[in-house]
């Protein structure tokens, strides 16, 4: 009986590495994904081809709180988005059932990251300090804490503590930085030996708007580094890299893509988006084979502006938030949507 229990759980295990890496052993080797950019696809990405929507959600405005107007990042817990602003220095949560903001209160302006567990909000704070400030779910402040000698650029919770992404490796500090709860232990993993650059102050925002990490079952998380293009797989234990993002354009000067960002990973099946040089967008889908199935613009920039959509993912669900322009919510300031927010599960 003994032994059939422990089949079952190794069983399961399997299934959640495999349900968030795609891969069928722990030694598979690192896949590279080109993403053509010469002859690139005009045609706008479907994703309705490749994703079933489940659930949409209209934001609307209130005379108690204002409503968001720009997305800097955004956390999902339960039925609740908590959207931080960086801009106006907001933290508001929003009920998912109302469609409202419920609470609001204000935020540091070098507080750009947000993460979180069941109970907890976290705000990670740059500068010549770089602070963690927890917050309950009522945005109540509980508690803070200081990562000290690593140069930080994003972070998240994890299972009994958190994940960095260090923007300097120096000493025994790798790109990874894994610490326990209370920041006073730290494993360092993966030296990449990229030559380091200081972040100039809209670079430094530009990689907190991006999704570096995305949480999987059993304390596993995808982290992806934007500066290398390179994907890693976090288990608990070790990092093991899973891809790397390359072009079809040889000459490293030439290659147009920008702030690329992993937005959805499940069972090998990834969606990454980017910026062309024109500052245009594009998604790019591969499967669990890694081909690439699809390839366009995420939306109509001439007609919608650029920048309008943020990309989550959330357990299974791909989450996608439309902010609205001014001049689209209308007149009427309490029967105005300032943003749509679309959940969508992969088909």
């Amino acid at each position: 009986m003994k032994n059939k229990i422990l089949t079952l759980v190794l069983f399961i295990c399997g299934l959640a590495v495999s349900a968030l890496t795609g891969c069928d052993s722990e030694e598979k080797a690192a896949v590279e994904y080109i993403i053509p950019v010469v002859n690139r696809c005009n045609e706008p990405f479907c994703f309705d081809d490749y994703f079933r929507k489940v659930k949409t959600v209209y934001l609307r405005s209130d005379n108690e709180y204002t409503a968001p107007t720009m997305i800097s990042d955004i956390y999902f817990i339960d039925s609740y988005a908590f959207i931080l602003e960086i801009s106006d220095r907001r933290l508001s949560k929003i009920d998912l059932k109302k469609g409202k903001v419920v609470n609001q209160i204000r935020v540091k302006r070098n507080q750009c990251v947000l993460s979180g567990d069941k109970d907890h909000l976290y705000l990670l704070g740059f500068g010549n300090k770089n602070i963690i400030t927890i917050y309950d779910l009522d945005l109540i402040p509980t508690d803070s804490l200081e990562l000290k000698n690593v140069s930080v650029s994003s972070f998240s919770r994890i299972k009994n503590g958190f994940i960095f992404l260090n923007g300097r490796e120096t000493g025994n500090r790798g790109r990874y930085v894994i610490t326990n709860s209370r920041l006073t232990r730290a494993v360092s993993y993966k030296k990449v030996g990229a030559p380091y650059k200081p972040y100039k102050k809209n670079e430094l925002i530009s990689i907190a708007f991006s999704e570096v990490f995305i949480k999987g079952p059993f304390g596993r998380i995808l982290c992806y580094d934007n500066e290398n293009q390179d994907g890693y797989l976090y288990d608990g234990e070790k990092l093991k890299r899973l891809f790397h993002i390359g072009t079809d354009v040889t000459d490293p000067e030439a290659v147009p893509l920008k702030n690329t960002q992993m937005i959805y990973s499940l069972k090998g099946n990834r969606l990454f988006h980017y910026y062309n040089e024109d500052f245009t967008d594009g998604v790019a889908y591969f499967d669990k084979d890694d081909n690439l199935v699809a390839q366009g613009p995420a939306y109509d920039s001439i007609k919608e502006g650029l920048f309008r959509y943020t990309y989550r993912q959330v357990g299974r669900k791909l989450v996608r938030i439309r902010m609205e322009k001014a001049e689209d919510r209308g007149k009427d300031p309490n029967n105005t949507t300032y943003a749509q927010i679309d959940f969508y599960r992969l088909k």
